[in-house]
């Protein structure tokens, strides 16, 4: 495992998606179900992408695919699919954050291949 993170800058534009779906959470304060989920989900995509610019671990971009897959799945599932806004915020959120997460994986593992190659 390598302490640096493939792109940092992909992981600050996670942190500032976070960030910004906890924050949209004061908007949805009509919908109880948006408001909680959008405030926790993305606190805790805000949280993994901190520690992941700390010190960079694979289980932080697993996490964040899981809480951005999550985030699509969520107005459906917690039955807030019909207010408009809400459900674009999370879908969209959910969308960007779980890519950037695949792109970081896949960065790393494409990282550690080539470093296991120099080796030989």
């Amino acid at each position: 495992m390598t302490n640096e993170v493939p792109s940092k800058g992909l992981e600050w534009t996670n942190l500032v998606l976070g960030a910004g779906l906890a924050c949209a959470a004061l908007a949805f304060t009509e919908m109880p179900a948006a408001a909680w989920n959008a405030g926790i989900v993305g606190a805790l995509i805000a949280c993994c992408s901190a520690v992941a610019l700390y010190r960079y671990g694979a289980w932080t971009e697993w996490s964040n695919l899981g809480l951005g897959c999550w985030g699509v799945a969520a107005p459906f599932l917690l039955g807030f699919g019909s207010a408009q806004a809400a459900t674009w915020t999370h879908v969209l959120v959910g969308l960007c954050v779980a890519t950037i997460a695949i792109i970081q994986l896949s960065s790393g593992r494409k990282a550690q291949m080539l470093s296991r190659s120099d080796v030989r």
